[in-house]
């Protein structure tokens, strides 16, 4: 992988890591689209997941159960001396869908000993598996992503022109590498 590859790669996994939320466009069978923010945590095994729940009656759940192909952005705007203009950020295109019951322990696990690395504090947040299943009223769900781009920044820093550029496919980005991120890094 070229060098200028990594480095794109090391924004998007810093992006991924650090930002938490992501707002996902989603549309109805009415083709009636629609905009959502959800807190997420990262996951890579082969390509780039986010990881989040949601209540299933919400019209993002219902949009993702019936059109699977969403996009989504994430974008921070507190990265200092980390990024020339202080902000950088991520679009990805992807498809989605409620994680089925029988892989839930795992992603479940996952997403709360991410979120909440103190076991005290993950208690207190992790509700039981019985809210994810069978009648209860929540899903966790997965984006595995499958294009994504970053802000050109420095185009921005040539020109003013607001441009993405496409990275490397989704699987080039690897486990360490996300673990590694850190803003400035």
């Amino acid at each position: 992988m070229r060098a200028e590859e990594a480095a794109l790669l090391q924004r998007a996994a810093v992006l991924l890591k650090t930002t938490g939320y992501v707002t996902l466009s989603t549309v109805s069978d009415e083709g009636e689209p629609w905009a959502s923010t959800v807190a997420y945590t990262p996951r890579v095994e082969g390509v780039p997941r986010l990881i989040w729940y949601s209540m299933r009656g919400a019209r993002h759940s219902r949009n993702i159960e019936a059109h699977p192909a969403i996009c989504g952005s994430i974008f921070r705007t507190d990265l200092g001396a980390s990024s020339p203009l202080g902000l950088d950020g991520l679009q990805l295109r992807g498809s989605a869908r409620a994680v089925p019951a029988q892989e839930l322990p795992p992603i479940r696990d996952y997403f709360y000993e991410t979120l909440f690395p103190d076991e005290g504090v993950r208690r207190q947040w992790m509700l039981p598996e019985s809210e994810f299943t069978g009648d209860g009223p929540r899903r966790f769900y997965e984006l595995t992503i499958k294009e994504w781009w970053l802000l050109d920044v420095d185009r921005w820093l040539v020109d003013k022109v607001d441009q993405r550029i496409a990275l490397p496919g989704p699987a080039s980005l690897s486990a360490d590498a996300l673990f590694e991120a850190t803003p400035g890094g």
